[in-house]
């Protein structure tokens, strides 16, 4: 028994041993696919990180791509700021208005919009929106606001004057997209609250493109001036475009409408009052001057045109003594070419009408090439005038003429057309000076009885070593003293 049972045990001590073995066996081998699953999944995490390094750095390297080429796309790029009038207000503080792409604004954004060419049918052109701008400033010359017009395109603001419970802007916009490819705009009348904020806006059409470029306030609403023509390549006899003029009550509603001028150009630019009407300037045709009158209900009463201006016409009309004082450019050539067509050549000009429309005088000054005036201030002894010229031999001081570029004009006169003095304001690029009013008095101008100016215009050109960067338009604000030396400049 003794002997059958060692047998037994050594058989059975076999038998488990060789279970142990088989078990250790299965363990190592459980342990080595363990420890090859552990690698593996290493290696795939060591790869996955490679690869979401190199889709990083792929990334990054067409984010930094496409950002310089962003720059590089933008640096071709001129954007747009511009002013093209002022007011003072009550003696208090300033209303200018322009237009701008705000790529370089505090206060508003810049945007973008695309459209089809409407020439080149399958192009599509991403540009810049031109955005309207009003800007409150406070006696210093400070910015109190900046406003725009909301819209989904270009707008632009002309003129701006202060009413009894707000500020009304007028000038254009795109209205509906299809007038991007075609180029046309409706006028536009916008009403603020005299804290900027937009109460209502008005859309005006007449022939297909329109635009509203000066306001005169009276006690029972606003009359404005501007234009409505065909779009190009369109012709008709329509007789209710041209230059227009139209009157709105204080909440929009309009009152009456008038016209006169050709319906592929006329354009009134601005109005006064006088007795019994409104005499109105402008543009008829090419190189035609236009002065209209028209009665206190919009009933078109006489018409005078001089043949003698730019492309531009008439710019700013005003009243002093029962005389005319018109800022414009005035042809001084009598050459003519071989076909004897005359050689234009245009001298910075004011021409003086009495109420009848009846030319009295014309005052000039320019050089070789093309000048003008586009606004005007009419003092006790003497008249102040601000625009630009091209020329690099007009007499005024501090010139410094640039090839194929403007500088911004401010020049005095007497009431004989003698020039007084005269000033440059300008750079290496372009500047044009649009608007000139009196400054808001400080008590050292009441004091010594000086009167200075506020001016305003736009400049490419790098005033001061971080003020502009000789490509972009920026908007300029300047105060004169009453001996034309710049005292500020914004």
């Amino acid at each position: 028994m003794k002997k059958y049972d060692n047998k037994e045990n050594k058989k059975e001590l076999k038998e488990k041993r060789k279970e142990e073995k088989k078990q250790e066996k299965e363990e190592k081998k459980k342990l080595k696919q363990e420890k090859k699953g552990k690698k593996d999944y290493t290696g795939l995490k060591k790869k996955a990180k490679i690869v979401m390094i190199v889709c990083l750095i792929i990334i990054v390297i067409e984010l930094v791509m496409m950002f310089f080429m962003k720059e590089r796309r933008e640096s071709a790029l001129s954007f747009i700021d511009t002013f093209y009038n002022v007011k003072s207000v009550d003696d208090e503080y300033y209303l200018a208005v322009g237009s701008s792409n705000f790529k370089h604004s505090h206060y508003n954004d810049a945007f973008t919009f695309e459209y089809q060419d409407g020439i080149k049918t399958d192009q599509i052109n991403k540009v810049y929106a031109e955005q309207a701008k009003l800007v409150k400033y406070d006696k210093e010359l400070n910015v109190v606001f900046e406003k725009t017009f909301k819209t989904d395109y270009d707008s632009t603001f002309y003129d701006v004057a202060k009413v009894k419970d707000g500020i009304i802007a007028v000038g254009s916009y795109v209205h509906d997209k299809e007038q991007l490819s075609i180029n046309t705009r409706d006028g536009l009348v916008v009403k603020y609250d005299l804290d900027g904020k937009e109460l209502w806006h008005k859309n005006f059409q007449v022939l297909g493109d329109t635009e509203f470029k000066s306001i005169l306030i009276e006690d029972d609403g606003f009359v404005v001036v501007g234009q409505s023509i065909y779009e190009n390549m369109e012709i008709g006899n329509h007789n209710t475009g041209g230059g227009i003029i139209v009157k709105y009550d204080f909440d929009g509603k309009e009152l009456w409408r008038g016209n006169f001028g050709g319906n592929k150009s006329g354009i009134f630019e601005d109005i006064v009052k006088v007795q019994d009407g409104y005499i109105v300037c402008g543009k008829d045709a090419l190189n035609y001057g236009l002065i209209v009158k028209f009665s206190l209900d919009g009933k078109f009463e006489w018409k005078k045109n001089y043949e003698f201006t730019d492309n531009y016409g008439m710019y700013d009309i005003k009243i002093k003594d029962d005389k005319l004082y018109i800022a414009t450019a005035i042809n001084v050539s009598d050459e003519h070419d071989e076909d004897g067509n005359l050689i234009y050549n245009y001298d910075a000009g004011i021409l003086v009408y009495d109420l009848n429309g009846e030319l009295l005088d014309k005052y000039t000054i320019g050089g070789s090439l093309d000048d003008r005036f586009n606004s005007l201030l009419l003092l006790d002894d003497k008249i102040v005038a601000v625009g630009y010229t091209r020329s690099k031999d007009i007499k005024i001081k501090d010139l410094k003429y640039k090839e194929n570029m403007s500088e911004g004009i401010i020049v005095e006169f007497d009431y004989t057309g003698k020039v007084l003095s005269s000033k440059i304001y300008g750079g290496d690029k372009n500047d044009i000076l649009n608007e000139i009013i009196f400054a808001i008095p400080e008590t050292a101008d009441k004091i010594n009885n000086t009167k200075p100016y506020i001016v305003v215009g736009y400049t490419n050109s790098k005033h001061g070593l971080f003020n502009g960067n000789n490509k972009d338009y920026y908007a300029k604000i300047l105060k004169y003293d009453d001996k034309l030396e710049l005292i500020s400049e914004k």
